[in-house]
């Protein structure tokens, strides 16, 4: 009989062996040193049997994706080799920078999975550099929209394909190296699960797999049969929109029958702004927070998926519809994970501590060497964890749905005429508290040539989180710019400045929430 904890031991490693290579071989920084990428397995009719260590950001990415490749192809219809692309936001994907590749695995002549990787790539075309327009008001602004297409066979890509991302992309040799990158990622995959299915034989394989799905969805189960059945609800918002209303998400949480029920109903309508975020985004917190009331133990495949149900509203800032602009949706979808963390603090009160930033900074710059060579390159920068019930929150740190690494200098230095002037912490910037909040960030950069755009996205300059148990709240973002001349300008939370030689940004993130009422 095969030992089934030994199976999803070996499935998981191959799905961060592929993360691994993308970390090796990946040429865009974001991906090589802030981690922008996730990789997983799947079965042949696209549950999900192994997960790598990635970004949370991430979690309800490659279902989508996978579900969506195989609702235009089915498993039947495909060949070893085949290799599948993605991104599009509104059947199943995140944002266009994200693209999804996706290949069938064959034993023999029999399908017996699908390797998947994600990664974010430096720029897919739109209105600006980096595909991240903080000013778009609709999709078309925003960069190539791809919907499930077989892109290549086992000679690699096909040239149409890939001659049609180069001519969609400022950075084409970029792109289309961290393409090559996933399609390493996933042929050593398909490799290692040939393997497995040699050890085991398919007939066992497939089994085995099918029990590990049924073991990980009958522990959730019961471990979630155990908590009190609610409902209990959370809410958050983001930084309004000017002109457009409030972006606030409402959730009521509910355990009955030992599943995760996730209601997002009376959440705002979609916004005319890059806010917004599709259902991957939700799924995405959702499955975060089940994770984080589970435990460790139990295996992380598509028996927990099995076990959520979600109802979203249509055309609301958690699901938006055709035009929406979804490509600031990284802080919508912390918004969601702390609205539906709120929640769950009602169910697990003595676990939960109090709300982290809530926020990450992505800022894409971009430009021309004097040569006329194209640079550009993404940077992520976090905030504070929030106090908990018996230590202070981590100092800048990215936090529940964000795993993104700090971004070394040189990362940046290297590959752009920008000097990182400091990087460290923003002192003071946690929350008070018996346990404080855990501080931000700050980064100061300046140019070292003329004419970079800058496209900066971020969140929490007035809409801060609240303290836990009469803890205080953080200190708010902000973004400064400070000219060579002197003069100093605050920018807003969205915002696309152009940089001049000597001009110095100043990025300052939000810290953590405090918990409990200070002593004294």
């Amino acid at each position: 009989m095969t030992d089934l904890r030994i199976l999803q031991m070996r499935l998981d490693g191959l799905a961060e062996t592929m993360q691994q290579t993308l970390f090796h071989t990946a040429v865009s920084p974001v991906v090589r040193e802030g981690a922008d990428c996730s990789c997983a397995l799947f079965t042949p009719d696209g549950e999900l049997l192994a997960l790598s260590e990635a970004i949370p950001l991430l979690l309800g990415a490659l279902p989508g994706a996978v579900s969506a490749i195989l609702a235009a192809y089915p498993v039947s219809c495909m060949r070893a080799g085949d290799i599948f692309l993605f991104n599009d936001p509104f059947s199943g994907g995140t944002h266009l920078p994200d693209i999804a590749l996706v290949q069938p695995v064959f034993a023999g002549d029999r399908p017996v999975a699908l390797t998947a990787s994600l990664l974010h790539h430096q720029d897919v075309g739109g209105a600006r550099p980096g595909s991240v327009p903080p000013d778009a008001t609709e999709i078309y602004q925003e960069g190539l929209r791809i919907p499930a297409i077989r892109a290549g066979t086992s000679e690699g890509f096909l040239p149409e394909i890939a001659g049609m991302i180069r001519l969609a992309s400022r950075v084409p040799d970029i792109v289309m190296a961290d393409l090559e990158a996933q399609l390493a990622a996933s042929r050593n995959a398909c490799g290692g699960i040939v393997r497995i299915c040699g050890d085991l034989g398919t007939d066992a394989f497939l089994a085995a797999t099918a029990a590990c799905l049924a073991r990980t969805e009958a522990e959730v189960l019961d471990r979630l049969a155990a908590l009190p059945s609610g409902p209990f609800d959370g809410r958050d918002a983001l930084d309004p929109v000017p002109g457009l209303g409030p972006c606030e998400v409402q959730v009521r949480l509910g355990f009955a029958g030992g599943r995760l029920a996730a209601d997002f109903t009376g959440s705002a309508p979609q916004v005319a702004a890059p806010v917004n975020c599709a259902r991957s985004g939700p799924l995405s917190a959702v499955l975060y927070a089940l994770l984080t009331l589970v435990g460790d133990d139990v295996f992380r495949n598509g028996g927990l998926l099995r076990c959520i149900d979600l109802t979203l509203p249509e055309a609301s800032i958690v699901n938006a519809s055709p035009p929406a602009a979804v490509n600031a949706r990284t802080n919508m979808v912390r918004c969601i994970c702390s609205a539906v963390l709120r929640a769950v603090s009602q169910a697990a009160p003595a676990r939960m501590p109090a709300a982290n930033s809530g926020m990450s900074f992505v800022i894409a710059f971009s430009g021309r060497y004097p040569d006329g060579q194209p640079f550009l390159s993404t940077e992520i920068i976090a905030g504070g964890a929030g106090g908990g019930p018996d230590r202070d929150g981590a100092p800048g740190i990215s936090t529940d749905v964000g795993n993104a690494r700090n971004m070394p200098a040189e990362a940046l230095e290297a590959v752009a005429p920008i000097r990182v002037v400091s990087a460290g912490i923003r002192r003071g910037s946690g929350g008070e508290g018996r346990f404080r909040g855990g501080d931000g960030i700050i980064r100061v950069y300046e140019a070292l040539a003329d004419g970079i755009s800058v496209s900066v996205r971020g969140d929490r300059f007035t809409q801060v989180p609240d303290g836990a148990h009469g803890g205080g709240a953080p200190r708010p973002a902000a973004v400064t710019m400070l000219r060579a001349d002197g003069t100093r300008e605050d920018l807003p939370a969205r915002s696309a400045p152009r940089l001049d030689r000597g001009d110095r940004l100043v990025i300052e993130s939000c810290g953590g929430a405090g918990y409990r009422t200070p002593p004294g």
